[in-house]
């Protein structure tokens, strides 16, 4: 009701507690996308995340070889998923423009992200996302994910050129979270416009 355009989903059990059960509950009464945010590495769990209702995956650059996250966008597509395609370094994001030529017309829509997170140490680094923007593929939107935490880094990440934030602690965190997305949105936008 604030403005999200999808909501993300853990699906991941071990470490993150989170089950397809949370995504189907989600999808249920999520007016947007749900997006299945997990460590996948199956063709499989891309149509079972369908599905459970997905509108959306969550594919991790860094824990997969390019053959299957070929496979894996292939699915997506056929499922009719939009990809949120996560890098973490210069490196990865070289393999996300190869992986991601001639894709540029390809719906549901495929998005770039840069995760701040370090999924290892769990340390976040803002300045990452200063630093991998002008390596972001142009012909996808590019993602700020992690480490927002108010307005002025939604502004600050729009500056840069990211056109989407993925934003979980600082909404779960907060008192009042829809008054904090609407806030995040709107100084990203007006970044944008000025």
């Amino acid at each position: 009701s604030a403005g999200a355009a999808a909501i993300s989903v853990l699906t991941e059990p071990e470490y993150f507690k989170g089950s397809l059960q949370h995504l189907e509950a989600a999808a249920r009464i999520s007016s947007v996308p749900v997006m299945r945010k997990d460590f996948l590495v199956d063709p499989y769990q891309i149509f079972e995340a369908r599905a459970a209702g997905a509108g959306g995956v969550l594919l991790i650059l860094r824990s997969t070889r390019s053959s299957l996250l070929t496979e894996m966008l292939d699915a997506a597509a056929e499922a009719g998923l939009f990809v949120l395609l996560e890098a973490f370094d210069g490196a990865e994001l070289d393999r996300a423009v190869k992986l991601l030529a001639g894709r540029e017309r390809q719906r549901p829509q495929i998005l770039v992200g840069v995760n701040t997170r370090d999924l290892e140490t769990l340390e976040v680094d803002p300045a990452r996302l200063a630093r991998l923007a002008p390596r972001l593929p142009a012909a996808f939107p590019g993602v700020a994910e992690s480490g927002l935490k108010q307005p002025e880094d939604a502004a600050a990440a729009a500056a840069l050129g990211y056109r989407v934030a993925l934003v979980g602690s600082a909404l779960v965190r907060s008192p009042n979270p829809a008054h904090l997305l609407a806030a995040m949105l709107r100084a990203g936008r007006e970044r944008i416009s000025s």
